[in-house]
């Protein structure tokens, strides 16, 4: 009687082993569709989360920055006398180009929209800038970039702990280093041309 037993509990065990993969199964968190779509479906939901308010006027001032130093950057390089300032203009130019580049994507992916132009107080300061010429250039265009990056600083370095948003944070955090090379530089550079 035990040897006919034995096949038959076999067969209960394995039985029930399957039961218990079912059940554990079908009392998971997502439905079984969502466990078969790509990641990037699966993604799709966190984009739907509305922005923070303070985010997304991050988002807005760190373009408006990046739009008004790579104007600046290109006038630099056209109107600069001094080698030094030409090259530091290229410098900024392309390094606050990359950074637009993140910024836009970061801002498509979170349904951020971003301003086209610089605002009311940044063209002031261009449009003062393409008004002068020769050494006097070299000197406000220096100057204009150490106050630029200098209120850039601060924003940044409140973004990188404040924000709620990942990406921007990051962001932020990233931009702060090149902000902090960049015054070093121009502050290197006037320094320089008062000698």
């Amino acid at each position: 009687m035990l040897l006919l037993a034995y096949p038959t509990m076999k067969k209960l065990n394995w039985f029930l082993l399957c039961i218990l993969a079912i059940v554990i199964h079908s009392c998971s968190d997502e439905p079984e569709t969502a466990q078969t779509s790509s990641p990037a479906r699966r993604d799709t939901t966190r984009v739907n989360v509305p922005m923070d308010r303070d985010d997304a006027q991050f988002a807005e001032r760190a373009a408006i920055s990046n739009l008004t130093e790579i104007e600046m950057g290109q006038m630099a390089m056209k109107k600069g006398v001094d080698k030094r300032v030409k090259n530091f203009g290229m410098l900024v130019m392309k390094d606050q180009a990359k950074a637009d580049v993140k910024l836009q994507a970061i801002a498509k992916a979170k349904k951020i929209t971003l301003p086209k132009t610089v605002d009311v107080a940044q063209r002031k300061t261009l449009d003062s800038l393409a008004n002068i010429s020769g050494q006097a250039f070299d000197r406000a265009y220096l100057s204009a970039m150490m106050n630029d990056h200098i209120s850039n600083i601060k924003l940044m370095q409140t973004a990188s702990k404040d924000l709620m948003d990942a990406d921007l944070r990051a962001y932020a955090a990233k931009v702060l280093l090149t902000d902090k090379r960049h015054l070093d530089a121009a502050t290197g550079i006037k320094g320089w041309m008062k000698k």
